[in-house]
């Protein structure tokens, strides 16, 4: 008892804490000290891209982000929010290999202009549909792949590297509690680290190779994207369902096609495609509430809808 006690004491604390943010300024924040981290990190050779390409590629993607969000807000009419646009740069910048090359940097200005689009272009109700960052970066790995230029690169995923898992597990914590969304994230880690493992172990399974489970998860624990992924993309409130089991689905589709990746022909889709289809799986349950209840309303039934049901309305 006075464990339990002390353990929901702390975890109001964290929530009473993270409640002084906006969800938009906490993630925001967190992946502002992301870059400032691996930046340090790239100065010692800890991560794999270089300080320089780290910078350039970070301002490309910036600026592309915020001229389109304006642009999009424009022709809409919509509030623009400058953590909308920084915030789809900022995660970008993570998924996407950083580069100082030009037709490399020309990829990463058309995923982050893709991206910012897709706010506008693939929207319902004023809410998008897919998280942008991730539909961005699919549809760059689809322009490579389509026109055979290489050279525009694709989604790196170069986060999952163990000088960072412990920032990414620490500030990914912080933006999951404040989302209300950790029970969720735990169930995608989890289907997602043991199909991943089991993927690598079947592939070592034809060399002959004795293979420590224990080693291969270790390697996917702290080498896999899995938990970026689940912090600063899958946990995002615009384009979960609104109904807890719905989301639990949704935890388990993303986590065996990030686990087990797609492939199409000649073409593999990382865990950004994992996201983008768990959104539309997500949309599709919130389409189907939203016309349950109003379904519901026309019959004149009594109903009380509950707070998630009404933020899809």
């Amino acid at each position: 008892g006075t464990v339990m006690t002390a353990v929901t004491s702390a975890w109001n604390r964290l929530l009473a804490f993270v409640g002084r943010f906006s969800m938009y300024r906490l993630v925001l924040i967190a992946l502002a000290l992301l870059t400032v981290i691996s930046l340090l990190l790239s100065l010692f050779d800890a991560v794999t891209p270089s300080t320089l390409a780290l910078l350039v590629t970070c301002a490309v993607l910036n600026i592309v982000c915020v001229l389109v969000d304006l642009v999009g807000q424009r022709v809409t009419g919509r509030a623009w929010r400058y953590e909308s646009s920084l915030i789809t740069a900022g995660i970008l910048l993570f998924v996407l290999y950083p580069t100082t090359e030009a037709m490399g940097l020309v990829g990463i200005a058309i995923a982050g202009a893709v991206a910012s689009a897709s706010k506008y272009v693939i929207a319902w109700r004023g809410r998008h549909i897919v998280n942008p960052a991730a539909f961005g970066a699919t549809v760059l790995s689809i322009v490579t792949a389509a026109t055979g230029v290489y050279a525009l690169g694709a989604a790196g995923w170069w986060v999952g590297t163990p000088a960072l898992a412990a920032p990414v597990l620490l500030l990914g914590f912080f933006v999951v509690a404040r989302a209300d969304k950790l029970r969720p994230v735990l169930l995608f880690l989890v289907i997602a680290l043991v199909v991943a493992s089991v993927r690598v172990s079947l592939a070592f399974a034809p060399t002959g190779q004795a293979v420590d489970a224990g080693q291969v998860l270790s390697m996917v624990l702290w080498s896999s994207p899995f938990f970026f992924l689940a912090a600063f993309m899958f946990s995002e409130p615009l384009t979960q369902p609104p109904r807890r089991w719905q989301q639990y689905i949704v935890a388990v589709v993303v986590g065996v096609f990030a686990g087990a990746p797609l492939s199409v022909g000649v073409l593999t889709f990382g865990p950004e495609a994992a996201v983008v289809i768990g959104n539309l799986v997500a949309f599709a349950f919130a389409y189907a509430t939203r016309a349950s209840l109003k379904l519901t309303f026309l019959g004149r039934e009594q109903l009380t809808p509950s707070v998630e049901e009404l933020s899809f309305r």
